[in-house]
């Protein structure tokens, strides 16, 4: 017994580091147990795929630190690296900050794809959430590189503090930049608009949304030119949205007809033309009914609209030229009258005296 205490202390660094590096590799090893029988055999029983991914992502992850770690103890543990312990501690911690920037990565990875793949997320967004994913990995990879200075011993403060002073003068040069660029984030968060539909802003200006980009949403005219607008102006401003919450579109055609028309015959006149035309494939919606509505009496006629629907916005246009053109020739089939805007003019057989008191 006193020869072992005799060896252990005569050569206890080279002890250690052997008890160290046995002892790495067994932890290691039990780690991996863990993982594989019962950590995974826990998350196959779940429905839900993210706890599956998550733990598959962190065995190696947790399998290495182990192992760096159980290193680093066997490392130290040697006299004759008395000088380099130091150095072994710096490789160590960036050893630590590297897989700690892996497996961050992999899990916001992992986490924003499985909420884009979720059904409470809009096709839409995707995009959004495609940015912030971006935005979210450089910020870590920003703050795993300011860790791995902190470890050399490079002093940040001075850094963070000529960022900080550099950062507001370039952040009050490109402010309007930046407001259109988060403008293009909400507007792709928000999920109203998206390429493809046809909007209309407060200003009357009507297009196709061509594309939402990082400082501008490009608009294509019904000339087909396209107008480029600062995201900002378009986050500000009250949208309509013609695909919104369906592409289908009713619209309203105005007419009037004299007082002396039969109001029935010129209803179910006027209703069977909308009805012509509500059916055609090219641009009506077959299943929605036409409605007539008498609404005013008017100076000359009394007034009636008639409400039909598009399959598309930009389609009511050609439906509304159709219908009036049909529902002219109807009527002077049927010679129902649209009267023209008359007055009445009275002859006094004397002239007033407009100074009669």
């Amino acid at each position: 017994m006193d020869l072992i205490y005799s060896l252990y202390f005569q050569y206890e660094s080279i002890i250690d580091f052997i008890f160290f590096l046995a002892a790495t590799f067994i932890v290691a090893h039990f780690v991996t147990f863990i993982f594989t029988k019962i950590l995974f055999r826990l998350a196959a029983k779940t429905k839900n795929e993210l706890d599956d991914a998550l733990v598959e992502t962190a065995q190696k992850p947790v399998y290495w630190g182990v192992v760096l770690g159980g290193f680093y103890l066997a490392l130290t543990s040697l006299e004759i690296l008395a000088d380099y312990h130091a150095i072994v501690k710096i490789v160590t911690q960036i050893g630590f900050i590297l897989i700690l920037i892996i497996v961050t990565i992999k899990f916001s990875t992992i986490l924003f794809e499985f909420t884009t793949k979720t059904k409470k997320i809009k096709k839409k967004q995707a995009g959004f959430i495609l940015t912030i994913r971006k935005i979210t990995n450089a910020l870590i990879y920003f703050l795993g590189l300011i860790f791995i200075l902190q470890a050399v011993g490079i002093s940040i403060s001075p850094l963070v503090a000529s960022l900080g002073i550099g950062g507001l003068a370039v952040g009050l040069a490109i402010q309007p930049t930046l407001s259109n660029y988060f403008s293009g984030l909400y507007l792709s968060a928000d999920g109203f608009v998206q390429p493809g539909d046809y909007i209309e802003i407060d200003t009357g200006l009507k297009g196709y949304i061509v594309a939402v980009e990082w400082r501008n949403t490009t608009i294509r005219l019904w000339n087909n030119n396209l107008v480029k607008i600062p995201n900002s102006k378009i986050a500000d401003s009250n949208i309509t949205n013609y695909n919104e919450p369906q592409n289908k579109s009713s619209f309203i055609v105005y007419c009037g007809v004299s007082y002396g028309s039969d109001l029935k015959k010129v209803e179910k006149l006027a209703l069977d033309v909308a009805e012509k035309t509500q059916s055609k494939k090219k641009h009506g919606v077959p299943d929605f009914t036409p409605v007539l509505r008498y609404y005013e009496f008017g100076d000359s006629n009394i007034n009636f609209k008639v409400i039909l629907q598009a399959d598309k916005y930009v389609n009511h246009y050609l439906m509304k030229h159709e219908f009036i053109r049909e529902l002219k020739v109807a009527f002077d089939k049927a010679n129902i009258t649209i009267a023209f805007p008359t007055h009445s003019i009275e002859f006094l057989e004397s002239p007033l005296n407009v100074n009669t008191k």
